[in-house]
């Protein structure tokens, strides 16, 4: 029989083995080492997965009482009934007949402490007896520490947080009388330091207790980081009766010293609360985990865990158990990023901390494992012996055995099973239970792999259990996984996952949701648990029993393709007349009923019959002739099950037994684990500057006995079902290994690997997201002597998430997200109104709530639930908090009473290190008196738009978005402000949170705001190309340096016109202007678009709303090549200077296309691969290659001579080190066919993009000859060899007619009254809005359109009141208005709307009468011939796309193959789509066709407001007549109902109900006869980004029974 000897070791040696004392007993939380393997209380899994397996009894105890104590289950030495102990938070103790449940004895040891003392909810009511006891074995004696009063004790008043303190017990188990007085803990000083002592009123003991010999010692930690506290370990020896260690986790200089008791952050804080669980031990050290602390001894510089390190806040540690008890720092471990975790709530010691078993869980180096896990979402596998230290790992990182990132919030703790190779689990919030397997690298070093989770997933809120496991009397087959939850109440499955990574449910009955952070208590066959309403349940199997059989029955190891019997042995214990019928739960376990006795079994009766394994016919692998469906090696188990017709009556009529053994394969046989290797979903906040990545690892088994090689890996996005699978090998040489597109490994075993029978190698791999957001999968496949398997790599990336925030307004509807303010109004004494708080997710992943702390008092929450933290919320929903305003009964002629409260929700914030400066420039003060609303009024009076603060102390403010680049998580944003301590001002380390107005600013992706600073893009003949550094040997530019416009500074525009005949000019320092016609050696285009990252952030002296370069820094621009070079009016040098080459550079832009920069690239696998070299090598140019690439969306030069053309980057192509300068990231060589530009390097690319307002706003065509010298019309000195006309060039703003994936229909009439397009209206920036703008908004639509310059509009259908107008140019059409984001495009008119298709339109003769020509284009082969092209009036024009055109082509414009015409009009209209079901309509989103509830009552399904029209109605104004309800609907084509939600009744019909069309609209349906159309809204346009960068005003103020919202409420991640 396999048994964990270290589990029985370790306890008896804590626990005495004495002769009342039974094995099956729980003295404590679980075991010693909080490993969470329990292995002797008989919980048979053939018993507990039956119907054998029951509620026993339940009891239910006082009103509000709670156990947040978990029972104990003991035997006292005298003999007798097993107990259970229970304590409560009302401070009642009370013992129970383990069997029964009937009360033996109670006693209420002191008056409870109340919760209502301190503003913290964590703990509602009372707060007496927390942690969980202990009970020495060898005593009887029940040791715990009870929380209550001494009256008058430090201030005057019988109670009161100060007055609180804490009296340690020890109580007879037999009579719950004192076995002592009880002693009083306080004012007790730390021993590791004196200045630090210890307060009851401020400290909470949540952790169970541990005892080592005669010392007991509990873990303290404070109520919800209020008060002056400081973490401790508090030790009484029993014997002596006092305290004789007193450890504190935050001590010395660093940390805030405060005697003032009540003064928050007063303390160092790092508190041990860890979920409830026991500090572990191995008997010989004791070690614990802390939250957050406010010391930071450690910063950046690693230090090992022996360093004796005094701040050990978010810290896991050692601690050695020295004379007397004594505690001394042994060993530590201290997450590298610590101080992000700090404040943030994200406690690391959220999680609790386990011991492993040495004698399965260890690996090369390592001889003993420890395992924890907290609010960070992270699993920390450590070496117990060496815990790591700080920053001790590569690159400054953790220095500990594994890092297990799930992104996902653990409070419950983790548990493991040593047996059947080993495995850890975990439980996050709101998550499936996860298993991980033990494995090994190819080093021997151990590492865990996610093989299985359960289908069920957890609560979604704080209070999940802490995952427990047992076994059948240690039997490997016999696990049980058991848990416990706030919602669903107890859950359990078999602890092992099946092959595909499944878990098998055990079913269980329904208990209540259990209290918080529990796990069962188990006695022999039972266990105990307790909900969070104060009943104790017993569940269990039945006493009485028929037989008593030979159980468990063990096969040993059977080898596949064979048999094996086994002999089970029983004895009737009554009379039994008949066994009616026995079965087994796997086929391939089989019994014949002939062997057991055939009649009467008289009581006292043994009997004996066989049981046969038969694997004979089982085969390795998915063989389809299996004869059952088990064909993996491994241990298998199943129940026996006896059917009996007994003699006597109140037994039981089934009995189960276990079966159980390990099946193995003689030959090598290949496992691969997990099925799917999950990478959850990224989030890209600055993407492709910063790419996150997630690294996991899977497991190759050699599952067989014979050795296993491994012969090769491919991977595949082909459906595996298909009958033909393009596969792709998996080479080796480079440093990762390619597993598919997005996925790498770094060690994968190589070709010809041996793998020994039983041994497994653990892969470590990761997912990058290299295209952006979307979905990523890989069908990865290992083949080898023993098989061949398949796994899924799949993993997602999106946008961040968009918080919106809005409170309801009493009447139905929801108020503006501006106004936080929940302002009940004026109130009747004695009455409990009620308003609601909504944060809806309208982004792109899910929303967290990190921190929520409701207030508490005359405004409470409804639901202690609501809102709480932790909390997700899907893309696309929202969460609700409803706040009751309990107002107290009054005598008549009293005074109006104001009340005001505060509900915290977490902020995000920005690191404030730009090498250019202060993300926001200027400080209006810094004192003590510092809060967000202070600082925030103070941009208010200097109109500024952003406001943050920082250091506690400083206010600073700006008119600059703070860029992407800075966003950092809201954990970093850590320090409270120094006028409020519950407000959050900035972080450790340089952090600041900010705030914006929001009637100027909406937040999106570096959005600008209105009225503030730009970079101007273009001014005269002159574009931008970027902020150059300063060369390295004199100036940038050096042709010519104009003086500073007298009196008035200098701007942009002056400088352009100071620099007219140059072919550059670039501002510098504010005031700085220099010309030039080469970039002279050194000066380099940044890297980045961000002014604070690229260093031009300084602000034109003549124009504050330009920025005028910086310090070595200039805003450059360049003459547009294709417009003429204008005739000098500068004297300075006394001629026009003539452009001359220079040095080569880096073309900015060619044809439509932006520089992105230099990306890697190789011949095994290109980068673009949609078309190579399409131009001769010894000709090739950037501007070549980009005509040549013209219907792609990226090209590349390279090398010199090579082009290539792609729609996306594949291969792993990144961007190359060494930033923008050619010399360092090795695109420096030049284009054979102009050394004045650079075209890649040996294995790099100079890489460009499409780019739709560089193509629309393209003035010429190159023209090129048969040599393909290129012949650009605006400069004087071509070269061309042939005559060339140019085409005409539009000098004005153009109307933009393709870009990306959409292309124009046309000017369309428009009114407010019927919109064109009635989707979505105007979703991005007003004063940004220009066509590509609109037409990135507007994806999830068939059409967009732009109108009045500023507006934006999507559709799935062009609405029958629209037209198109008639007309040729702009001005006839009224389509006029240039785009307010772009004055280069038009952007519609007054009524009218320019409107585009996402859809491609092609043909190959189109009319052409109606527009004049804009611009051509080529498509590839250019320069390859001299082939002439016409295209004239009225002509029809083969291959080309949108071709509409009156004007004639010059005859010897030399382009080959395809032809493409761009104009400024079209003629071409769309056919209207419909009748149609509108999907979106405002914010409203369908629902389907809805039953009105008032065909079959008097309720009407919506009943919030009614509106009738019987000639013009439509969905668009049913929705603006529902403005302020979450519901609309239309029936019967002239019916409008709004509502807050629908009446019950009502449910989705038959789509085709709906078949009334709107009589204002027939191309809309509006319902039918009792059926609406249902729209429900899904959140408002004034959109909050909550990623950690986004922030939204939280000052509020409050009146006359008002709710103050201040709703410190940015970034709920």
């Amino acid at each position: 029989m396999i048994v964990s000897q270290w589990i029985i070791a370790a306890a008896l040696a804590l626990l005495p083995h004495v002769s009342g004392f039974a094995s099956t007993d729980s003295p404590s939380d679980a075991d010693p080492a909080q490993s969470g393997y329990l292995p002797n209380h008989n919980m048979d899994p053939a018993v507990v997965d039956s119907a054998e397996f029951g509620l026993l009894w339940k009891v239910p105890f006082n009103f509000q009482e709670q156990f947040y104590a978990k029972p104990l289950v003991y035997t006292p030495n005298a003999g007798g009934k097993q107990l259970v102990f229970l304590a409560s938070s009302q401070n009642w103790i009370r013992t129970l007949d383990a069997k029964t449940g009937d009360l033996i004895n109670s006693r209420r040891v002191h008056t409870p402490f109340l919760q209502s003392d301190i503003p913290c909810t964590d703990i509602p009511n009372y707060i007496g007896i927390i942690g969980t006891p202990i009970i020495d074995t060898a005593s009887d004696i029940v040791y715990f520490f009870s929380k209550t009063y001494i009256p008058n004790y430090r201030y005057a008043g019988e109670t009161g947080a100060y007055n609180g303190v804490y009296y340690f017990h020890g109580v007879d188990i037999n009579t719950l009388a004192d076995t002592f007085t009880p002693l009083l803990v306080d004012g007790v000083p730390a021993d590791n330091d004196p200045l630090k002592y210890f307060i009851g009123g401020t400290v909470l003991q949540r952790p169970a207790l541990t005892m080592i010999g005669s010392v007991v010692y509990g873990g303290f930690g404070g109520h919800c980081d209020l008060f002056n506290y400081t973490g401790q370990v508090v030790g009484v020896d029993v014997n002596l009766q006092r305290v004789v260690t007193n450890f504190v986790t935050e001590a010395g200089p660093l940390v805030p010293q405060s005697n003032v008791w009540n003064e928050n952050l007063g303390g160092g804080q790092g508190g041990i609360w860890m979920s409830g669980m026991a500090l572990p031990t191995d008997g010989k050290r004791l070690f614990w985990v802390s939250g957050n602390g406010d010391g930071h001894q450690n910063v950046d510089t690693p230090a090992s865990g022996s360093s004796g390190c005094q701040t050990l806040g978010e810290a896991c540690v050692n601690l050695n158990i020295g004379d007397g008890g004594k505690l001394l720092l042994t060993d530590y471990f201290q997450p590298y990023d610590y101080q992000n975790l700090d404040g943030g709530d994200r406690d690391f010691g959220s999680g609790g901390v386990a011991l492993l078993d040495p004698t399965v869980f260890h690996g090369i180096g390592v001889s003993k494992m420890a395992v924890t896990a907290g609010k960070n979402g992270k699993i920390y596998i450590l070496n117990a012996n060496n815990l790591g230290g700080y920053r001790n790992g590569p690159g400054g990182t953790d220095g500990i055995i594994q890092t297990i990132t799930t992104n996902k919030a653990v409070f419950g703790g983790s548990g493991s099973y040593p047996l059947e190779g080993g495995y850890i689990y975990s439980t996050p919030v709101g998550y499936p239970t996860y298993a991980y397997k033990l494995g090994f690298d190819g080093n021997g070093v151990p590492l865990f792999t996610q093989v299985g989770a359960t289908t069920e997933i957890s609560a979604g809120r704080v209070g999940v259990g802490i995952p427990t496991i047992t076994t059948y009397r240690g039997k490997a087959g016999t696990a049980i996984l058991w848990m416990c939850d706030p919602d669903a109440g107890l859950r359990a499955w078999y602890a092992v996952p099946n092959s595909d990574g499944t878990m098998k449910t055990i079913n269980l009955p329904q208990v209540n949701g259990l209290n918080k952070f529990q796990r069962p208590a188990f006695g022999d066959t039972r266990l105990y648990v307790t909900d969070a309403e104060g009943t104790i349940y017993c569940l269990g199997s039945p006493v009485n029993l028929p037989l008593n059989c030979t159980s468990p029955v063990d096969f040993g190891s059977v080898a596949l393709g064979s048999s094996k019997s086994e002999t089970v042995t029983c004895t009737a214990i009554i009379a039994i007349n008949q066994i009616s019928n026995v079965t087994t739960g796997d086929a391939n376990f089989q019994v014949n009923a002939a062997s057991l006795p055939q009649g009467p079994v008289a009581e006292g009766t043994t009997f004996s019959f066989p049981v046969t394994w038969n694997i004979s016919s089982t085969h390795n692998g998915d063989s389809q002739n299996a004869s059952y469906g088990n064909v993996s090696p491994g241990v298998k188990s199943t129940a026996l099950t006896f059917t009996t017709v007994n003699g006597v009556g109140g037994y039981s009529t089934t009995f189960p037994i276990s079966l159980t053994g390990t099946e193995v394969s003689q030959d090598a046989f290949l496992v691969l684990a997990p099925v799917t290797v999950d990478y959850s979903g990224l989030v890209l906040l600055n993407y492709p500057k910063n790419i996150p990545t997630n690294s996991l690892s899977f497991t190759i088994t050699n599952a067989g006995l014979g050795p296993l090689t491994i012969l090769g890996y491919a991977y595949t996005t082909d459906d595996l079902n298909d009958k033909a699978i393009n596969w792709t090998n998996t080479t080796f040489g480079g440093a990762t290994q390619d597993l598919g597109y997005g996925f790498t490994a770094s060690d994968l075993p190589a070709l010809g690997t041996v793998i020994a029978g039983g041994a497994q190698i653990s892969v470590g791999s990761t997912f990058t997201p290299v295209n952006g957001t979307g979905n990523y999968a890989s069908f990865f496949n290992v083949w080898s002597d023993g098989g061949s398997q398949n796994i899924i790599l799949e993993g997602s990336a999106s946008t961040a998430p968009i918080a919106n925030f809005s409170i309801s307004n009493g009447e139905g509807g929801w108020l503006p997200q501006s106004n936080l303010l929940m302002d009940f109004g004026n109130v009747v004494p004695g009455t409990s109104p009620s308003l609601q708080i909504r944060i809806c997710d309208v982004g792109g992943s899910v929303l967290m709530v990190t921190k929520s702390k409701p207030p508490n008092g005359v405004f409470r929450l409804e639901d202690p639930t609501d809102l709480h933290e932790s909390q997700p919320i899907p893309v696309d929903q929202c969460a609700y908090g409803t706040v009751i305003f309990a107002t107290n009964a009054e005598t008549p002629n009293n005074p109006d009473q104001v009340y005001t409260n505060i509900w915290t929700l977490n902020t995000g914030c920005f690191i404030d290190n730009a090498p250019a400066g202060r993300l926001l420039p200027t400080q209006p003060y810094d004192n003590s008196s510092n809060t967000n609303g202070l600082c925030q009024t103070e941009a208010q009076a200097g109109n500024y738009i952003f406001a943050g603060t920082e250091y506690q102390t400083e206010c600073w403010l700006g008119d600059t978005p703070p860029p992407s680049l800075y966003r950092a998580d809201e954990t970093y944003c850590t320090l409270s402000c120094a006028g409020d301590a519950t407000q959050v001002c900035g972080g450790f380390g340089g952090y600041i949170s900010v705030y914006y107005d929001s009637s100027r600013y909406t937040p999106g992706n570096d959005s600008q705001p209105a009225g503030a600073p730009i970079t101007v893009n273009q001014t005269g003949n002159y574009n931008y190309i970027g902020c150059y550094s300063e060369a390295t040997a004199g100036r940038a530019l050096s042709g010519l340096a104009p003086a500073i416009p007298a009196g008035i500074g200098n701007t942009v525009e002056s400088c352009e016109a100071s620099c007219q005949g140059f072919i550059y000019f670039g501002v510098e320092y504010s005031n700085e202007c220099y010309c030039g016609n080469t970039v002279n050696a050194g000066s380099v285009n940044r890297p980045s678009s961000d002014i604070l990252v690229n260093g031009c952030s300084m602000l034109c002296g003549g124009n504050v709303s330009e920025y005028c370069g910086g310090p070595d820094r200039l805003d450059m621009y360049q003459l547009n090549g294709s417009l003429p070079l204008p005739t000098s009016t500068t004297t300075t040098l006394g001629t026009s200077p003539t452009p001359t080459p220079g040095a080569p550079s880096v073309v900015p832009s060619a044809g439509g296309f932006s520089n992105i920069g230099c990306y890697t690239d190789s011949t095994a696998n290109r980068a673009l691969t949609g078309l190579a070299n399409p131009v001769s090598g010894a000709t090739l140019t950037v501007e070549l290659c980009a005509a040549a690439c013209a219907q792609f969306t990226y090209f590349g030069v390279e090398y010199s001579v090579e082009c290539y053309c792609g729609n996306a980057l594949l291969g792993g192509s990144a961007p190359a080190t060494g930033g923008s300068d050619p010399s360092q990231n090795q695109c420096d060589m030049t284009c054979d066919g102009n050394t004045s530009e650079y075209c890649g390097g040996p294995n790099r690319l100079n890489v460009y993009k499409y780019n739709a307002s560089l193509a629309s706003a393209s003035s010429a065509v190159p023209t090129v000859t048969g040599s393909a010298t290129l012949a650009m019309s605006s400069t004087a000195s071509a070269t061309s060899t042939s005559s060339s006309t140019a085409v005409p060039t539009p000098t004005g703003p153009i109307t933009v007619q393709k870009g990306v994936g959409f292309s124009y229909l046309g000017c369309y009439s428009d009114s407010v009254n019927s919109r064109a397009l009635s989707g979505l209206a105007n979703p991005g920036v007003a004063s940004q809005n220009d066509v590509e703008q609109c037409a990135s908004e507007c994806t999830k639509f068939a059409y967009f359109g732009v109108e009045y310059g500023a507006e934006c509009y999507c559709g799935n259908a062009i609405t029958g009141g629209s037209a198109l107008v008639a007309g040729s140019t702009p001005d006839v059409t009224g389509c006029n208005m240039v785009c307010s984001g772009n004055a280069t495009e038009y952007c519609g008119g007054s009524n009218r709307i320019n409107v585009y298709t996402y859809a491609a339109t092609t043909s190959s003769a189109v009319p052409s009468s109606s527009v004049a020509l804009s611009t051509i284009g080529t498509s590839s082969n250019i320069g390859k011939s001299s082939t002439s092209v016409s295209v004239a009036s009225s002509t029809s024009v083969a291959s080309s796309t949108s071709v509409v055109s009156s004007t004639s082509l010059a005859s010897s414009t030399s382009v080959a193959s395809s032809t493409f015409i761009v104009s400024s009009a079209s003629s071409v209209a769309p056919t209207p789509t419909g009748p149609v079901h509108l999907q979106t309509v405002g914010n409203y989103v369908y629902q389907g066709c809805w039953n009105d509830t008032q065909q079959d009552s008097n309720t009407r399904t919506l009943g919030g407001f009614a509106y009738f029209n019987t000639t013009g109605m439509t969905v668009e104004l049913c929705a603006a007549q529902c403005a302020g309800y979450a519901w609309m609907g239309v029936e019967y084509g002239q019916e409008c109902y709004c509502g807050t939600a629908p009446n019950m009744g009502s449910s989705v019909q038959p789509l085709t109900d709906c078949d009334v069309l709107c009589p204002g609209n027939n191309l809309e349906y509006c319902g039918g006869g009792w059926r609406l159309d249902m729209y429900e809204i899904q959140a408002t346009n004034n959109r909050l980004i909550a990623t950690p960068s986004s922030s939204t005003s939280s000052t509020i103020s409050s009146g006359t029974s008002t709710y103050a919202s201040s709703a410190t409420a940015r970034d709920l991640v």
